[in-house]
């Protein structure tokens, strides 16, 4: 009877028994083709097993969990150093410092203690660690787009007092060299790049148009000498009274430091901030030198989150028209535009055949300079590029 089970002839709509097997044969070897084939190792390693050892020092609890941060700081570095090469390590230290290493926790799915001991106050601890691989490495991709859109700014750092006691001249001097000192140290740590206002005739002048608060004339010169961020840095070491220490006299004085970050070609503030220690002995510079790490780190933090604003948000660019009339400007302003990621548009100024536009943008400074040169009417050709700002002129008709 057709149709019956154990019958050969199939029913209606089904393929033949035979034809069943072959399928399921091919089936089969596509199965284990298919899972033999290694996946890449980003998407194969979504969590990586790693052994990492950690030290803490100080009290007892404290140094537990110091030694237990210093092992996770270290299981996340053995899953970064999976991804980039040491030369790149150094060149990114600055962002993965403060996005990655200092987040150590975010990237451990779990960990477990193998061996803890204490020896010379010294608390160490071992553990085994699933370090979350496929996090990482979205965050690194991530730092990897804030680098290419920023173009690792170069930095110029000022140091001045802009309140001066002729009185006390060489400590107020010798406050600025260690702030000075200190802030570049820490700006070189995390990965910036210096440079050198160390010329006197040249702080000279900086200060001279900070002091008279112009800091777009400030940031223009800075600019001129390579620099796309400027950092002023003002420290105050005033005479405060003198105390009997160890039954001898001595002169104490303020310690205070205000940090101010602009960018060189558009005077915008990226950061500003004020802090103080107690007042110390004339020749006790630690206090200054503790409250300028404080405030510099602070600072770098602030900037580093500016530019990841830049990257996912629109940023703000400023575009220096040249040798327009007022027709061109509002023909420019309406191909702009028609820009993929163009948001608000400005004019700032207008004089003189010279424009200053200031737009909102979602994208690199390349991204918009690509879109400005490729607009068909006004033909415009881009002279120039500098952190945030473009140079255009009008192409020859």
């Amino acid at each position: 009877m057709k149709g019956r089970a154990g019958s050969t002839t199939p029913r209606k709509g089904y393929p033949p028994m035979n034809n069943l097997r072959t399928l399921f044969s091919i089936a089969t070897a596509l199965f284990f083709i298919v899972f033999a084939i290694p996946l890449p190792a980003h998407a194969e390693d979504s969590a990586k097993e790693v052994v990492a050892t950690g030290l803490g020092g100080g009290e007892p609890a404290k140094a537990r969990d110091a030694a237990i941060n210093d092992a996770l700081r270290k299981a996340v570095e053995q899953g970064v150093g999976t991804y980039v090469s040491s030369e790149t390590l150094v060149q990114q230290m600055m962002l993965i410092e403060d996005r990655i290493y200092s987040e150590s926790r975010g990237f451990v799915q779990k960990y477990e203690i193998l061996n803890e001991k204490k020896e010379d106050g010294i608390y160490e601890v071992k553990i085994k660690a699933l370090v979350k691989m496929a996090e990482l490495a979205k965050e690194l991709e991530a730092i990897g787009i804030i680098l290419r859109k920023k173009q690792n700014p170069r930095v110029m750092v000022l140091v001045h007092s802009r309140e001066t006691n002729s009185s006390f001249l060489g400590v107020e001097l010798e406050g600025n060299r260690s702030s000075e000192n200190q802030l570049e140290k820490i700006l070189l740590q995390k990965g910036f790049r210096l440079v050198d206002a160390s010329q006197t005739s040249r702080k000279k002048q900086l200060s001279s148009l900070l002091l008279a608060d112009n800091p777009s004339q400030a940031a223009s010169l800075a600019k001129d000498f390579g620099a796309e961020i400027l950092i002023e840095a003002d420290v105050r070491r005033s005479f405060v009274d003198e105390r009997k220490v160890l039954g001898r006299s001595m002169r104490f004085f303020t310690n205070e430091i205000r940090l101010k970050a602009l960018e060189t070609d558009t005077a915008k503030i990226l950061y500003s901030g004020y802090d103080s220690l107690p007042a110390s002995g004339a020749a006790s510079l630690q206090p200054l030198e503790e409250t300028t790490g404080k405030l510099a780190q602070e600072m770098v933090t602030a900037i580093l989150e500016q530019w990841s604003k830049d990257v996912y948000q629109s940023a703000t660019f400023q575009i220096n028209l040249a040798s327009i009339s007022y027709t061109d400007l509002n023909a420019i302003s309406e191909g702009l535009r028609e820009l993929r990621g163009m948001g608000q548009i400005q004019t700032r100024s207008f004089q003189g055949g010279s424009a200053v536009l200031e737009v909102s943008f979602q994208g690199s400074i390349n991204d918009l300079a690509d879109g400005i040169s490729g607009l068909k009417e006004p033909k415009l050709r881009v002279t120039g590029l500098q952190a945030n700002t473009i140079e255009v002129k009008l192409a020859a008709r």
